[in-house]
């Protein structure tokens, strides 16, 4: 499915730019000597798979993109979640020269941090909720993403659709992970304030499938209309379930298959590429570091795929609707708290 990049304010990106056992995912890559003096050379780590249509797949879609266009070179580690796996994969990359090395994921932190100090002439990255924003220094910038508004959009497109009750699997009680649910409940309301919401379960696990399919299946048995999810890994629980089901699903990646796809109205993403290329610009011009960066509606950074009708089954004016959204957040005259 295609994604819509929001109000096509990608432009603002580089100005302005969240979270997540050796397998590895490398790309094609030649040496920065060869690919000339301009090409940077990337190192990155995510906590879970490259392929999963999420969290993790949109740093390695970023990175193959940027390599495309000539501007990196990279290697890719997957499955790096466990510090004592990623932090010496971490010292390797650096030690090795990479220029640019990104710690994808609230798990890469600890990792990124333990190193970087070790190696100032080497530009770091280190995602996290909004408390990693001041945590930036002379070599690591700071990334996150705004979850206030990928979860204020995703309960604004499930209001759209008039379905009652509404259901939510997410995947682990952390700050941003309530926070995002939060803002979820808030778009509902602001869509449809005669929505009602069942009681949000959470998988326990940002990748278990089978356990997020489980608990779709009891928000349904429940009642569920439609059913929300954050995305990464346990989405292909929720969209599968939830279309055996004939059900509505929100939040639900292209990994997870057609099938799963065909009742699923829309999801919200990251599009990591934005922020990516600003970093790797910065690496080459030497400006890096100093700073936290948020990915937005407004930079480019958070995205929507384009609405499913579902056969015809979900109101034909909801893409308009979500777009005069988008910009009323844009000029200020909608705002979220």
């Amino acid at each position: 499915m295609r994604t819509r990049p929001l109000l096509a304010l990608a432009a603002a990106a580089t100005a302005v730019l969240a979270l997540a056992g050796c397998s590895s995912a490398a790309s094609p890559s030649e040496s920065a000597s060869s690919a000339g003096d301009d090409v940077i050379r990337v190192g990155a780590l995510t906590p879970g798979n490259a392929n999963d249509g999420a969290f993790n797949q949109a740093l390695a879609d970023a990175l193959a993109r940027l390599q495309d266009e000539g501007l990196i070179t990279y290697e890719l580690r997957e499955q790096m979640a466990d510090p004592a796996t990623s932090e010496p994969v971490v010292a390797d990359f650096a030690s090795q020269g990479f220029d640019l090395i990104i710690g994808h994921g609230i798990e890469l932190g600890d990792a990124i941090f333990s190193v970087a100090g070790d190696y100032p002439d080497v530009d770091f990255t280190a995602s996290g909720g909004l408390d990693i924003l001041d945590r930036y220094t002379d070599n690591v910038e700071t990334w996150t993403y705004d979850s206030s508004q990928v979860g204020y959009l995703s309960g604004y497109i499930a209001g759209l659709t008039g379905a009652s009750p509404i259901g939510r699997v997410e995947s682990m009680e952390l700050d941003f992970v309530t926070a995002t649910d939060r803002f979820f409940q808030q778009g509902v309301a602001a869509a449809n304030p005669e929505a009602s919401l069942l009681p949000v379960v959470y998988a326990g696990s940002f990748d278990d499938a089978e356990a997020a399919a489980s608990a779709t299946t009891g928000l349904i048995d429940q009642g569920a209309k439609l059913v929300y999810t954050t995305g990464d890994g346990i989405a292909a629980g929720v969209g599968a379930a939830a279309s055996e089901a004939g059900v509505l699903s929100l939040g639900v990646s292209p990994a997870a298959g057609e099938e799963a796809l065909a009742t699923n109205v829309s999801t919200v993403d990251l599009d990591m590429y934005p922020i990516v290329k600003a970093w790797v610009e910065e690496a080459r011009d030497d400006t890096f570091g100093g700073k936290g960066v948020t990915s937005t509606l407004e930079n480019g950074g958070i995205v929507y795929q384009d609405i499913n009708d579902v056969d015809g089954t979900i109101p034909a004016d909801i893409a308009s609707k979500v777009e005069e959204l988008i910009a009323g957040l844009a000029d200020g005259s909608v705002t979220i708290s």
